[in-house]
């Protein structure tokens, strides 16, 4: 019987599996394919889409009509109604000078003709004025927009310092070219440190002198 055991022993020790040495084989990871590049590639044009649409939406809310504005604007210090305020720009044939140009021009009443311009030169590239002519002078000048440093450009832009070209006599404007850095330190308006932002506001006086004399003059 013992003899049996040891056999038994023996039997069950050489059939007892080994253990499995080989070493685990790590599941290889997945690259990436065109799919996934794509599905990133449309994420993208998808989130560049909203933004465009949201944009929209807030430039569409937060405009504001130019003309709308400048009719209440002019209408408002001649004592005219804004719907009274008409459009005339179609009756000038001038409204360029260089890089600066009449947007708009807008009969007031029998007397005054105001002339929307953008004019260039300034240090922030351009300046919006609204000039309103009376007899072929200058009856005001006013700032409608403008980027220009408050504490340097801004100071000619003040409406006591435009004010100094009230008066001044449109025919007497010369409206061969735009206005140089001599031009500007020659201006009544010249402040030193501004000679950009002078510049502009000289520009908007010959584009406005030359779409004025567009129409003949004393008929505008």
């Amino acid at each position: 019987m013992a003899e049996e055991q040891v056999s038994l022993n023996q039997t069950e020790e050489t059939t007892t599996p080994q253990e499995n040495n080989t070493p685990a084989v790590e599941p290889k990871k997945k690259k990436k394919g065109m799919n996934d590049i794509l599905r990133c590639a449309l994420v993208l044009v998808l989130i560049a889409s909203v933004a465009g649409v949201l944009l929209g939406v807030i430039n569409w809310v937060t405009y504001v009509d130019p003309e709308q504005t400048i009719k209440s604007q002019v209408g408002s210090a001649y004592g005219v109604a804004a719907d009274n305020v008409t459009n005339v720009t179609a009756d000038y044939t001038a409204l360029e000078l260089g890089k600066s140009k009449v947007n708009a021009v807008y009969k007031v009443n029998d007397d005054v003709t105001a002339f929307y311009v953008t004019a260039s030169g300034a240090y922030d590239g351009t300046v919006e004025f609204v000039i309103c002519v009376k007899d072929g002078k200058i009856d005001n000048i006013n700032v409608y927009s403008s980027g220009e440093t408050a504490s340097i450009g801004g100071n000619v832009l003040k409406q006591a310092n435009l004010d100094k070209y009230n008066g001044l006599a449109l025919s007497t404007v010369d409206t061969g070219s735009e206005a140089g850095s001599k031009d500007a330190k020659e201006s009544t308006v010249y402040i030193s440190g501004a000679t950009k932002t002078t510049k502009s506001v000289v520009n908007a006086i010959k584009v406005t002198a030359k779409a004025y004399a567009s129409k003949g003059g004393e008929n505008a």
